[in-house]
């Protein structure tokens, strides 16, 4: 390297802002040659940012001139020998076409994200969610939603360019570059996007490389006011194994949890997908609702049991407006029927107490506070629910209680489970807690 060039960059460092230095001016190639400095960019776009932005040439030419006032400067493209890498084919995968918000069933679970979702896509570059970052558990509609961001920011620009990588194609990406000393070209292309999507991002965990170029192409997007949109599987803030900068940048943006949908929720998604072209199933409100009654766990395994259900009909040549209960349990199997369950009562006590944010000292204690009340009473019902003791037995884990309290307490889960929504959700939500410890 010239070294009137490399004390040049030592000041170019310091009067330009990180992400302009970074990446226009570092990835320069510098050759001195008869009273001349030639600084090569990457690649013909590099240039013509640099030549549109007069600011940025103006200040290599003061820092070259401060220490060789003789030195004329110019500007060109490297010469490349080695094949161009195809960014567009290695660094990106398309938008999933079905992935939009018309495509999407909101409820409880997902609301909220999907209108930050919506709102971020509707002002690329204005929103000030950024990043947003969108987390829970897998099979629950994350890539979805971001998906759904890229479909309609697109459709307000459609000259915008979006990228979205899924992390590990990142983390190849990265490594290929870095072996084929093309590692300033693809941060280039990252460092294009208008909208970037970045699916599973806690797998950068432990890949320190990645996670140092990722730094320094987040730090340049967000400081030129693109938007970040990332999936995680957890809140940032626990990933372990990711740098503190990274935890920080991540955190100061927007945070969602995705739930597992409710009852009524998954009931909607089986009807919305079963009208989907790919699968077209005649199924009523009643058979969806039978279905989500037995699959709770996530989006996926919905859609993986309607696929069955398609194919059981099919091959069955079963005519589609008779999809009855005996069609959906010859169809699903094990997913219908119902799983013995060996669910200890101190399992059900420790899950409705910390679902309720109380102790288990709290919920078998004599105390007549109505939210332990109402704790209680819910664990009763599990309890004779989920576990294989008899009504007696319940009552002597809850404080020697009666067997006729116990009975007292399903009776009126059973009543209120008919007409309230909010104790109907409660006992869905702590029965997949406990049956997935």
């Amino acid at each position: 390297m010239s070294e009137t060039w490399a004390r040049s960059l030592e000041s170019l460092k310091n009067s330009l802002p990180l992400g302009e230095y970074s990446v226009w001016i570092k990835p320069l190639k510098a050759v001195e040659r008869n009273e001349t400095l030639h600084l090569f960019a990457p690649s013909a776009s590099a240039l013509k940012y640099i030549n549109n932005h007069k600011n940025i040439e103006s200040a290599v030419l003061l820092a070259v001139a401060d220490f060789d006032k003789k030195l004329k400067v110019s500007f060109g493209v490297e010469d490349k020998t080695k094949k161009p890498v195809d960014l567009k084919k290695q660094q990106t995968t398309p938008l999933f076409p079905e992935y939009t918000f018309d495509n999407l069933v909101l409820g409880n679970a997902n609301q909220v994200a999907a209108l930050a979702s919506r709102q971020i896509a509707e002002k690329i570059g204005a929103s000030p969610y950024n990043p947003f970052i969108i987390y829970g558990e897998s099979g629950l509609g994350k890539t979805h939603l971001m998906q759904a961001a890229g479909h309609l920011a697109l459709k307000k620009n459609p000259k915008a360019k979006i990228l979205y990588v899924p992390l590990m194609d990142f983390v190849r990406n990265i490594t290929s570059s870095l072996r084929h000393n093309t590692i300033e070209s693809v941060k280039f292309f990252y460092q294009s996007a208008d909208l970037l999507l970045v699916d599973d991002i806690h797998l950068i965990a432990g890949k320190d490389k990645s996670q140092e170029e990722f730094f320094h192409i987040f730090n340049f997007l967000f400081s030129t006011k693109k938007q970040i949109i990332f999936t995680c599987d957890q809140p940032p803030k626990n990933i372990k194994d990711l740098e503190n900068r990274l935890k920080t940048r991540f955190s100061q943006g927007l945070n969602l949890q995705l739930s597992p949908p409710e009852l009524e929720m998954r009931a909607a998604i089986l009807l919305k997908k079963s009208q989907n072209s790919k699968i077209s199933l005649d199924l009523s409100e009643d058979m969806a609702l039978f279905i989500a009654s037995h699959v709770v766990s996530n989006v996926r395994d919905l859609e993986g049991a309607l696929l069955k259900l398609k194919a059981f009909v099919d091959f069955s040549k079963i005519d589609h407006s008779f999809i009855t209960k005996d069609v959906i349990e010859g169809a699903l199997g094990d997913l219908i029927k119902p799983k013995k369950l060996f669910i200890e009562i101190n399992e059900v006590q420790k899950t409705v107490s910390k679902y309720y944010g109380i102790t288990v000292s709290d919920l078998v204690s004599n105390s007549r506070k109505q939210h332990l009340v109402k704790a209680r009473q819910m664990a009763m019902y599990l309890s004779h629910s989920l576990t294989s003791l008899s009504l007696a037995k319940i009552g002597q884990n809850f404080g020697n209680r009666d067997h006729s309290t116990v009975l007292y307490s399903c009776e009126k889960l059973n009543k209120l489970m008919k007409t309230n929504e909010e104790i109907r959700n409660d006992v869905e939500n702590i029965k997949i807690k406990i049956t997935n410890i």
